[in-house]
């Protein structure tokens, strides 16, 4: 089993896309082509100048054969260009849409096209004659055929491999639901080809995710697979048979190359590619005993694979090995198959060779005449983790020619890296902070940071040259512009970071090294673990570093966060929450200082005090899902996100100039498509943002907040769902809210759900009153003390006493708990009202005033305006009283005259 390989970084070869590659026929040169429109013709991997020829808006496949060049591109035909010159000669043929894939028989007398039409035609080169074959349904991602040109196997995007018959024209075996289904070429994450066995054609070998199964010719029934445990978690993308027939190479989604030896089934080179890019093509090169490997990866770049099977000579020695020890069992006479083999007993007991490796007893290995050694035994090998590496937030990859050093809030730092100019442009958003301006970059500087007090540039060492800081100050009183400082050597900057007081330079030896914008040198911090990010607001500084080792194909991260004034503190640190398999995309801090994370899968969560919690999926707001957004900054007092829309990239291109977009948060809730489910993220994202931002600027969002509440409330009491009414009731602590919700809920005649809220009000009121003696205690407020022990005194009165009185009432009414609290206590003064009544005269045929008319739930008016009116009528009764009782004295007075109606007599009665 092989170890881990790693690759050296590759070239800049085509702009990011799909990008398809092949050797020439004599193995000199290396011809790609990709979504730029241009196919390239290269001397060896380091041409610096190679042949372009521009053949379209987009090229998708390539194939060379003796001294043509067949090109399949947006034009819908298969183009005929001289080799290596590269001039247009012949259209071969035509589709309906896109020519994405090619292949020619071993003489080179047919040619198979492919096209996103869902056809795929088969040309005879001197004849010009189509053989057609239409059964797929989407459009073909690769097709090859076999040696002796009688099958073809193709795959598509339906899913779907086919083997055809070419003098049929005829389906003869298909495999369904092999890779995932796409609607598109570009779309298709998995290109899928399928290859024969270069020699005679008996082998078929087809890709099935994390497997390469091979088919025997004729019969299609599998004879054996090609396997590795590192294979898990990643999807194998394409495989190339090396034209030996020996070998059989394949390319991961998640950057890696594995080659298997077909005979032995044994993994002879497990190769990692420093970008971890997925692999779109690979090609073997045909010279005899080269062993090299080209590949080309999503983001268009190019790499090379060398000395591919440098680790197969033991396996080699092991195959000739149990050949001889075959011989030595085998005689002449015992070669007939009727003959038992020792040898073949062995193998189907599991006692021979494994993975065409000969297992022997450890007693064989003192012997000296044992013909397999024990340097032979494959050693364990131990997953290896792969580390991410550091990078700048905000910035673009450094293999760019024309790239942002840094792209933020204040401004953009540009590098262009050509052959004919090595240059900064710096410029800012505002030019009233500063005008634009130019650097040579003479030192090779690939790093940036900038604020609106200064610019600060940083370059890795090389040689005997040490890493240098450099800071270009933007507005310094004194004159002294720039300056500069070297670092020790063996210590080089991995991550800048500026504020308006202080600049932060994360370093390989894991420091943090601080410095004054002046470049005075400040306190130098260890970091426990290699440095992945950096990133700073005014006085906060965010470090974000590996801890510990990860399980394969994770990252375990930590982060820290520094207070620095006159002084550094930490004030607060933990781990970094990635998704599955992901790796960290951008980390910084939003306009409030909260800080906030985007993993490579595109999840943005922001740390809310104590939690983490996600706030949008940003990719998924492009509904293209080639389509990726650039984080530049993160608003909590807007609730949006700046970015850059990057149309089938993750990083913005330099030209034309990118333009940011904001995009509101949309907290990934289940079925936001929905009612509910639109209402529910409105409600916990107004939340978040009443919790977090100061009160003048919550505002806004609280009214938003009970908006929300009263929506959803309204929403469970329709559907019928009072449980969970009442649990929305106990999310919220507004008594304003509460006591509409219970008003609402009266309305709707549903007494119990108004029960349990009114219970909910006064559980909020009483809680509130607890905490004024408290309040009082700490602070000696004696006025709080005493009206509350009052107000508690009124609440244990008897309203039937003899000692009631009408000024106890208005006082009882000043400040009711809810609506409910309010009506029962209506109804008691009504009561008491009607004992009145029963004393004093009254006219019978008197129309009743507008403050007795009968109470109704729909006559409900705020609890302000119902306690004047319930004082008013009280004072008004009681006046009435007075009266009748002013009457009653002079009746007393004066002798009643004779023939009174007993009416009369009545009305003046006691």
């Amino acid at each position: 089993m092989s170890e881990t390989k790693v690759l050296d970084f590759p070239r800049y070869a085509h702009v990011e896309g799909h990008t398809d590659i092949c050797y020439s026929e004599d193995g000199r040169y290396l011809i790609t082509c990709g979504q730029d429109g241009d196919i390239r013709i290269w001397d060896g991997i380091e041409d610096s100048d190679p042949i372009e020829k521009c053949v379209g808006s987009e090229v998708f496949a390539i194939h060379q054969i003796g001294d043509m060049l067949y090109v399949g591109n947006d034009h819908h035909t298969l183009e005929i260009y001289t080799f290596p010159s590269a001039e247009l000669t012949d259209t071969l043929t035509r589709f309906t849409a896109s020519v994405c894939c090619l292949d020619s028989s071993k003489n080179g007398q047919l040619i198979a096209a492919g096209g996103c039409d869902s056809t795929i035609q088969v040309v005879d080169k001197d004849t010009k004659s189509i053989m057609n074959f239409n059964s797929h349904k989407s459009p073909i991602l690769s097709v090859k055929l076999d040696p002796l040109s009688e099958f073809l196997v193709s795959s598509s995007c339906d899913g779907s491999v086919k083997i055809w018959s070419i003098e049929n024209k005829s389906v003869i075996k298909e495999w369904t639901s092999v890779i995932p289904v796409s609607n598109a070429f570009q779309h298709s994450k998995i290109k899928c080809t399928p290859a024969w066995d270069p020699k005679d054609g008996n082998l078929l070998a087809i890709p099935f995710g994390k497997e390469i199964k091979l088919f025997q010719r004729s019969l299609w029934r599998e004879l054996f697979s090609l396997q590795d445990y590192r294979l898990s978690d990643q999807e194998i993308t394409v495989m190339s048979w090396s034209n030996c027939g020996r070998y059989i190479a394949a390319g991961t989604n998640t950057g890696y190359v594995f080659v298997w030896n077909v005979s032995s089934k044994v993994i002879v080179l497990h190769a990692e590619c420093k970008e971890r890019y997925s692999i779109r093509s690979l090609a073997w090169c045909p010279k005899d005993g080269a062993h090299t490997l080209a590949y080309c990866d999503d983001h268009g770049q190019l790499g090379l694979v060398e000395n591919v099977c440098s680790d197969d000579d033991f396996y080699k020695d092991a195959d000739e090995t149990n050949n001889i020890e075959s011989n030595i069992l085998m005689t002449d006479d015992e070669s007939n198959d009727n003959v038992i083999s020792l040898e073949k007993i062995k193998n189907e007991s599991g006692f021979g060779s494994q993975n065409g490796v000969k297992v022997y007893n450890n007693d064989d290995d003192d012997d000296d005449d044992s013909i397999l050694s024990s340097k032979y035994v494959p050693q364990a090998v131990i997953p290896t983790v792969n580390l991410q590496n550091p990078f700048q937030p905000c910035s673009t990859p450094i293999h760019l020619q024309r790239r942002f050093m840094i792209f933020n809030d204040v401004g953009y730092v540009r590098q262009t890296n050509t052959d004919e100019e090595n240059v900064i442009d710096v410029d800012f958003h505002d030019n009233t902070i500063h005008h634009a301006f130019r650097i040579k970059n003479i030192l090779e500087h690939t790093m940036a940071a900038l604020c609106q007090e200064a610019l600060v540039l940083g370059c890795e060492s090389q040689d005997t040259t040490p890493s240098k800081l450099v800071c270009v100050l933007l507005n310094a009183w004194d004159g002294k512009r720039e300056w500069s400082v070297d670092l020790p050597l063996g210590d080089d900057i991995c991550g800048l970071a500026v504020t308006a007081d202080w600049i932060a330079v994360a370093t390989s030896l894991r420091f943090l090294r601080l410095f004054t914008l002046s470049g005075v040198q400040r306190e130098i911090l260890s970091i426990p673990g290699p440095i992945v990010a950096i990133n700073a607001l005014r006085n906060r500084l965010v470090v974000v570093h590996h801890c510990g080792t990860p399980i394969p194909e994770e990252q375990s991260l930590r982060y820290c966060v520094y207070k620095i004034d006159n002084k550094v503190e930490a004030i607060y640190s933990g781990y970094v929450p990635l998704a599955p398999k992901s790796t960290l995309r951008w980390v910084g801090f939003s306009d409030y200082g909260s800080l906030g994370i985007l993993d490579s899968v595109g999840t943005l969560q922001l740390l809310f005090k104590t939690y983490w919690s996600p706030i949008c999926y940003v990719d998924n707001s492009w509904k293209d899902s080639t389509n990726h957004y650039f984080v530049i900054g993160i608003s909590e007092a807007r609730q949006d996100i700046r970015c850059i829309l990057c149309k089938g990239s993750y990083y913005p291109s330099t030209t034309p100039h990118p333009f940011l977009n904001e995009i509101t948060w949309q907290i990934p809730l289940c079925d936001v498509t929905q009612e509910k489910g639109e209402l529910e993220e409105k409600f916990w994202r107004y939340r978040s943002a009443v919790s977090i931002l100061p009160e003048e600027d919550g505002l806004k969002y609280d009214k938003e907040l009970k908006t929300m509440f009263l929506k959803l409330f309204a929403l469970a009491c329709k559907s019928g769902h009072d449980m969970r009414a009442l649990e929305l009731c106990k999310l919220i602590k507004c008594v304003q809210s509460l006591n509409l919700a219970l008003k609402y809920s009266v309305r709707c005649g549903n007494s119990s759900l108004s029960d349990k809220i009114s219970e909910i009000i006064e559980n909020e009121t009483i809680a509130v009153n607890e905490l004024e003696p408290v309040y009082s205690t700490i602070f000696g407020d004696s006025s709080s003390s005493n009206n509350t022990n009052a107000h508690a005194s009124q609440k244990s009165q008897d309203l039937f006493s003899e000692n009631y009185s009408t000024n106890n009432v208005n006082d009882n009414y000043e400040e009711p708990s809810s609506i409910l609290t309010t009506i029962k206590k209506k109804k008691d003064i009504e009561q008491m009202n009607e004992s009145y009544d029963v004393d004093r005269a009254f006219n019978p045929f008197k129309k009743k005033s507008e403050g007795q008319k009968t109470f109704s739930i729909s006559n409900l008016t705020p609890t302000g305006q119902e306690t004047e009116s319930m004082s008013s009528n009280l004072k008004k009764r009681k006046s009435d009283l007075n009266d009748s009782t002013e009457c009653t004295d002079s009746a007393n007075k004066t002798k009643k005259p004779k023939g009174v109606s007993k009416l009369s007599s009545f009305m003046f009665k006691k």
